[in-house]
């Protein structure tokens, strides 16, 4: 169960309040919230936010992405903490690789699952910043990228994994921004070709956009194997990378998941 309010300048925001762990429990309250980026909110849209009890907003886009749109948060009662999640085509433009070798849409899903097996050892470093929030009682989070898609589709994951949510209630959630492509306008299509034209010196097509623009199990799989290739299991990765042991996780399950 995954519950939406409406905040103006927004098209893929979402509370995770009421998800259904493996273990017959769910997630209490908007512990865990995710969105695209949140530079158009109006201070009612922050009302809404302080209204569900948001304590942190974690952005995970670029420092050029911030300062070219930043967040306007209120002056009391959130802190925002940049985790920059390098690892995208515009920070990164050697994973276009896949792209200039097969030109179309083929070429664009492999960039897309080469992008995302790129990262697990980007969010590494930040794990320990990240879980800190839930030891630390700084939570609501909130978090956040440019269209809350990737990076925020990863390591929103690994967070609801963390909590003992299931795989596929993890995915169907991260599908649910699949509307993106559906909703994008003239104006996010154009600016994706931009960016995929400038890094490839070729012309883009409808096909590579949607591609780009799409969430699909591949991509989050992609990350999801590559966690598993170098750390055995995502419990691995958290405890190798996060600290989180087996006590550690059933004590942050303990205090954010209630009976359903």
């Amino acid at each position: 169960m995954t519950l939406h309010w409406e905040l103006s300048g927004t098209s893929n925001f979402r509370s995770l309040a009421g998800l259904p762990t493996a273990d017959g429990r769910r997630i209490a309250g908007h512990v865990v919230l995710r969105s695209d980026q949140l530079d158009r909110l109006k201070p009612a849209d922050w009302g809404v936010l302080a209204s569900l009890g948001v304590k942190t907003v974690c952005d995970l886009r670029t420092a050029s992405e911030r300062n070219r749109f930043p967040n306007r948060l209120p002056e009391h009662g959130m802190r925002q903490i940049p985790i920059e999640l390098v690892g995208d085509v515009r920070s990164n433009p050697e994973l276009v690789e896949p792209l200039r070798r097969r030109h179309g849409a083929e070429g664009a899903v492999e960039m897309m699952k080469q992008m995302y097996r790129q990262f697990p050892e980007a969010l590494a470093p930040h794990l320990a910043t990240l879980f800190g929030l839930f030891r630390e009682d700084e939570v609501p989070v909130l978090v956040h990228c440019v269209v809350g898609k990737d990076r925020t589709g990863f390591t929103v994951a690994v967070i609801l994994r963390a909590l003992g949510v299931a795989d596929e209630v993890v995915m169907a959630d991260y599908l649910l921004s699949a509307r993106i492509r559906q909703i994008a306008d003239e104006e996010r299509r154009a600016a994706t070709a931009r960016i995929i034209r400038r890094v490839t010196e070729r012309d883009v097509t409808d096909d590579m956009v949607d591609a780009i623009l799409d969430a699909r199990p591949e991509y989050l799989n992609a990350a999801l194997d590559a966690v598993r290739e170098r750390y055995g299991s995502m419990e691995g990765y958290l405890k190798a990378r996060a600290g989180l042991d087996e006590r550690a996780l059933a004590e942050l399950r303990e205090r954010w998941l209630e009976s359903r």
